[in-house]
């Protein structure tokens, strides 16, 4: 500002710009030179921008004023010398005075200064700054509101609303605002005080977004622009801020995020794409109204899009973060499911990233999350895991297992395997015991391989795969044997074989064509390869199913795998114990041969009846009790000899779990009790066994198998109650009498026959012991 007197107004120190008369001169070049003459800076022509021209009293004066704007930086030391500098012709007392703009309001009276201040704010925001570093009044005035009052602000949130041409100013704006929500106090403040900034932002995009679709592609620059700074803003207003969520919500604004997101541009202008996407992150971010919101208006179908491009992109990991924010949503499955390319652009996508996640920080952590957000879907949808149906999905998803066991990220904290006994309680035996948390990655993947094998549509879709069995028979032929990406990867291919054996054809098919795989299973995976429990708990599971066609059961014998199941039986590991027990079960039915029976009793039979009598869970023990009720049927039905030798140089007591499970667990499993029975009678032809069964006929013998263990707290009162409670004999008496209307009538049939076995033993014995007794008083008379 110049500084100099005006005797008509009288001020002997009135600020003015510097300014001169036109004389039929250029303007702009007039401007120049009035500018060095009485301020001593030197500008150019091209410095300048025309604001415009205005009438000082247009009903007393004709002339206009023409009004120029400079942005120009200065160093400290240029701005010294100008600094109430004395300037002006000879008869000129000019002085130099520097005013800050936002402070030029207050400390003049011309209305030329004022006139171009108010145009400089209003028009200077749409053309680009001449220097670098310049900025429009708009912002520089934002910059200052922190400490503005609420009513200020919202007047000049009104304004900018209302004012439709000046839109770089409003971006610039909102820029400021933006910046200054990067703080929680200040967005909080904002939020809580007012909702004038929510409604404006919202208010702007939509109309920004109206403008959008009437401009042509070189008038769409500036709009964009606004876009980013809107966008920027409710992004930034918004995060960790439920107000500001709320207000956004209640004024549209979460719908409209949804609608930029569908634009051309939000999928090819990188800074419109992070803050598009960013704020619908953090809009709806743990909060369910929003992301319900974004999801109805269809925000899920533009981050697919951006992802299935195929592109690398610094915004990816914005958009996974924000899939996997709305992906949480149930109300997110209908159009996971109607992107019939969702799982193969998901796939796609972390092909790439796992290519540059090697150094990649950002990469890497767009790959975990897209990862949840896969499997996350993929549990939660079976149209998802349809598409997944394919040899080439699970062929992808095997090399992104691979990925995360052989990364180094994968192997933090992740020790040696755990003993058995010291394992936590595993997972149930269909499903892959979990693994360590440094390995949550690799699990998920795991798990997405297993569900996706797992479908019906699987058996047809991949089995006849030639690559993706090759590549099964690949890992689990592999060298690497205790390695942790062998081991996981094994694992992951025996639940996999496992799932898709699940008829006799491909189980045959299986052994047929694959018997070296076959047998790496049976002596190095489930026995001695691997001492990680989840691999030895997939090859059991595996081998289990293919163990069910008759057709199987004697080349797998053959291979060796009733030693090696016979390992198994007392593992501490409840899903490994369950299937290797029921191996042998599956080995032993049938017509089985008398070397795989003999072997069987001398390698399982012991540790059988150990579990009966010791295990405290009900599955482990009626299994081999079925267990212990099959080799019983098959050693004395079929008269091998030299496994009844073994049994009866042992001593092995076959009768007690037999009727522990009848009176134990016959109510609630009345099929395992008719085989019980079923054993029971075959046994009764064998003198040894005939006394064992009699002496349990006795009610003070037999009473206490009718409950489970307890534990002290109950005792008492089970005592008090054991005398209540009927012996063996009292079973097969109601057996007889009531079990023709229960859920298995052959049980009454079965337990006549049990007795009739026993009258006629009994007579062979010559005993006249009080089990005989029994037998004779109560149990006989009832078969007439």
């Amino acid at each position: 500002m110049v500084e100099q007197p005006r005797v008509a107004v009288p001020d002997f120190a009135l600020q003015e710009l510097p300014a001169g008369m036109l004389d039929n001169g250029v303007g702009v070049t007039t401007a120049v030179r009035e500018i060095l003459e009485e301020t001593g800076i030197r500008i150019e022509a091209g410095d300048l921008v025309d604001l415009g021209a205005a009438y000082p009293s247009p009903g007393a004066c004709d002339e206009s004023v023409g009004l120029y704007a400079c942005e120009k930086q200065v160093t400290g030391e240029e701005l010294g010398r100008v600094k109430d500098r004395l300037g002006g012709l000879s008869d000129e007392l000019i002085t130099v005075r520097l005013v800050r703009v936002c402070d030029l309001w207050r400390q003049t009276s011309d209305m030329k200064a004022l006139a171009a201040l108010y145009l400089w704010d209003r028009q200077m925001g749409m053309v680009l700054p001449t220097r670098k570093g310049g900025v429009s009044a708009a912002t520089e005035w934002l910059a200052q509101t922190e400490s503005a009052s609420d009513a200020l602000r919202d007047r000049m949130l009104e304004d900018l609303v209302l004012d439709t041409a000046c839109v770089v100013t409003t971006a610039k704006a909102f820029k400021a605002l933006a910046d200054q929500c990067q703080d929680l106090s200040a967005r909080t403040h904002l939020a809580q005080h007012s909702s004038s900034l929510s409604q404006a932002l919202c208010a702007v995009l939509q109309r920004t977004l109206n403008d959008l679709g009437q401009l042509d592609e070189s008038s769409r620059a500036d709009e964009i622009f606004l876009l980013i700074q809107t966008l920027r803003c409710m992004g930034n207003l918004s995060a960790d801020n439920n107000d500001g969520r709320a207000q956004l919500l209640e004024h549209g604004g979460v719908a409209s995020i949804a609608v930029v997101l569908s634009l051309d541009e939000a999928q090819s202008e990188p800074l419109l794409t992070r803050a598009a996407f960013g704020a619908a992150l953090n809009v709806a971010l743990d909060h369910t109204e929003c992301t319900k919101a974004l999801i109805a208006a269809g925000a899920l179908h533009p981050h697919l899009q951006v992802l299935g491009t195929g592109t690398p992109s610094d915004v990816w990991p914005i958009v996974c973060m924000s899939l996997d924010s709305l992906c949480e949503s149930d109300d997110a499955r209908a159009q996971f499911e109607g992107h019939s390319d969702y799982a193969a652009s998901v796939l796609r996508t972390l092909g790439v990233l796992s290519r540059q996640a090697g150094g990649d920080q950002l990469a890497r952590g767009a790959m975990r999350t897209l990862v949840w957000v896969l499997c996350e879907t993929a549990e939660k949808s079976a149209e998802v895991r349809r598409q997944l149906c394919s040899p080439s999905a699970v062929l992808s998803l095997l090399d992104l297992l691979e990925f995360y066991l052989s990364f180094p990220e994968a192997k933090e904290d992740d020790g040696e395997a755990p003993d058995e006994d010291t394992l936590p309680a595993p997972a149930l035996p269909n499903r892959p015991i979990p693994q360590s948390a440094a390995n949550r990655y690799a699990d998920a993947v795991t798990q997405a391989v297993v569900g996706v094998s797992g479908e019906d549509s699987a058996l047809a879709a991949l089995f006849p795969s030639q690559p993706l069995m090759n590549r099964l028979v690949s890992i689990l032929t592999s060298s690497g044997a205790g390695s942790q990406r062998a081991d996981g990867m094994a694992a992951a291919a025996a639940l996999c074989l496992g799932n898709l054996a699940r008829t006799d054809d491909h189980c045959t098919r299986l052994v047929a064509e694959h018997a070296a795989v076959v047998r790496t299973l049976i002596h190095e995976w489930l026995i001695q390869r691997s001492v990680n429990v989840r691999t030895r708990h997939a090859a059991s599971g595996l081998l289990k199913n293919l163990c069910l066609p008759q057709a199987n059961r004697a080349p797998l014998a053959g291979m060796g795998l009733v030693a090696a199941a016979a390992g198994g039986v007392r593992s501490a590991v409840v899903p490994i114990q369950a299937n290797c027990i029921g191996i042998l079960r599956h080995l032993a039915n049938g017509s089985p041969e008398p070397g795989t029976v003999r072997e069987m009793v001398a390698a399982a039979l012991a540790d059988a009846l150990s579990v009966v009598r010791e295990t405290d869970v009900d599955a482990i023990r009626c299994e081999a009790t079925r267990l212990v009720a099959t080799i019983a049927k098959r050693v004395y039905l079929s008269g091998n000899h030299a496994a009844r030798d073994v049994i009866d140089s042992k001593g092995f007591d076959l009768v007690t779990p037999l009727v522990r499970l009848v009176m134990l667990d016959g109510v609630r499993h009345p099929l395992l009790r008719q085989e019980s029975l079923v054993a029971l009678t075959v046994l009764a032809t064998v003198p040894r066994h005939v006394r064992g069964i009699l002496r349990l006929l006795v009610k003070e013998n037999s009473a206490p198998f009718a409950k489970p263990p307890t534990t002290d707290a109950i005792a008492e009162v089970e005592q008090e109650q054991e005398q209540e409670q009927g012996g063996f004999a009292e079973v097969l008496a109601d057996l007889i009498t009531n079990g023709a209307d229960g859920p298995l009538p052959q049980a009454a049939l079965q337990a006549k026959s049990l007795v009739t076995q026993l009258a006629t033993s009994s007579v062979e014995l010559e005993s006249d012991d009080d089990g005989v007794s029994v037998l004779r008083t109560m149990l006989i008379p009832l078969l007439s």
